[in-house]
Order: structure tokens, then sequence, then C-alpha cells
């Protein structure tokens, strides 16, 4: 390795970890301090806006050391600064260990935080044409835009004023982006759950997927299954989460 490139690695090590790596011998320590707080402010900057209920549940200093131990000890795998809360994601769920003063439902909020920006700004491969409301629609296909969820938490739910301590079953929801760009959240039942999760897997006939759902519920009647998986479908196209094909 080059001295050159010795340099920018102590300088880079300092900025990330001011404490635990000394400075470039020679450089002013002013200079040094705009760039420490430079970094530092505009991954911070980042997780304030991406992860907003979840800010709202630390004081300054609490959220502030969870932000500098991310900026010291995650190594991210994207250069972009859009993937910055994604990766904040990843290293509240396989690296961080939470603390105390760490809510129980630390991980999955951050996560349902998350979804909202990851779907607004997904990329659009192919085209696709909505449910117009009137039309019979005999094949359905999951959206591309969206996103089948499950949590141990009502995340939706939580504020400073409601922070569950415990779980009390799972939470389904479902979030996509309309043709509108619009990004939403929908609560739904098991039952719709599972329906997704069988389109989601493969594209169906209606008919196909009816059938599909009376033998994975036998213990039901075959024509209240039946009346229950069209009654899905319609709301789900309607809400742009199923669409035609």
């Amino acid at each position: 390795m080059q001295e050159f490139q010795k340099v920018q690695l102590q300088f880079a090590d300092h900025i990330r970890d001011p404490i635990g790596n000394a400075p470039v011998s020679g450089l002013e320590e002013r200079r040094l301090q705009i760039y420490r707080d430079l970094f530092f402010n505009n991954v911070k900057g980042f997780l304030d806006s991406s992860f907003p209920v979840l800010k709202t549940l630390y004081d300054c200093c609490q959220w502030q050391a969870l932000a500098r131990e991310f900026f010291i000890t995650h190594q991210c795998s994207s250069p972009y600064f859009i993937d910055i809360s994604k990766e904040f994601v990843e290293f509240l769920s396989n690296e961080y260990q939470r603390q105390a003063t760490d809510p129980v439902f630390l991980e999955e909020l951050a996560h349902y935080e998350w979804i909202e920006l990851a779907l607004s700004t997904r990329i659009q491969k192919h085209d696709f044409s909505v449910w117009d409301g009137e039309t019979p629609v005999s094949k359905v296909v999951f959206s591309p835009l969206a996103e089948l969820l499950s949590y141990q938490f009502p995340v939706h739910h939580i504020s400073t004023d409601f922070q569950p301590l415990s779980s009390e079953g799972i939470t389904y929801l479902v979030v996509n982006r309309q043709q509108t760009d619009e990004v939403k959240f929908t609560e739904i039942n098991a039952l719709s759950a599972h329906l997704l999760s069988v389109v989601e897997q493969q594209e169906l006939e209606v008919a196909e997927l009816i059938q599909q759902m009376q033998r994975d519920l036998p213990q039901f009647p075959e024509e209240q299954i039946a009346q229950g998986t069209q009654q899905i479908v319609q709301q789900m196209l309607s809400a742009e989460i199923l669409l035609p094909c």
C-alpha cells in the first residue's frame, strides 16, 4: 500500500471514529472538525428523516449515540446515500446489541419505516395496468410495487403514547405504491395474508386461486371460501395490491 493510501485510510478512520483513531498529523483541528461534523451529520440527517417515529422514542443523546454507533461500526455495502436507511435496518437486525433503553420492537419499527422509502424509490421495470373497477378479471398477479409484511408488534400504531412491551399476536400489513406514486399501508387479516402469499408466488386464474384456498382451508365450507376469496381479490384489486393480467 502506498503512503498516500495509508494517509487516506487514517483520515477516513478518524472521521468515522475520532475517539478511537488518531488524526493525520499536520492537519488543522478546525478543518478536521468540519469534516467530522459534515460526514456524521449527513448520515444522521438521513436517519432522522427516514425513521421519524423511531427517533421520537429516544431522547436526543440516546438517538445521537445510536446513530454514532451505526456510523462507526457498520460497513455499508452501497455507496449511495439513499441506501443509508436500508443499511441502518440491516445494522439493527444483524449487528446491534439491543440495550435496556431500546424498545423491544426496535428492529420491526425500523423496518416498517424503511419500507415506505424503499417502495417510493423502487424502479418499475415493466409497465402494468390496474383494475378499472368494472372489467371482469379472470387472472391476477401480485403488484411488483407491493410488499406483504408480518410483524410481532402492531408497528403501524406505535408512537410516544403507545409502546407495547410484548407481542399480542402477528400483525399483517401490505404496503404498496399506487399509480399516483402514493405509498399506502393496509392492515389485513390472516386469511387475506395467506391469499396474497399464494398469489405472490405465482400468477393464478381466480378459479385456480379459489381451488387452492379451498384445499388450504378444508375446515371451512367450499362456498364460503369461494365467496371470501372473490371478495378479497376484489378488495386487493381496488387497492392496486393485486393487478389484472
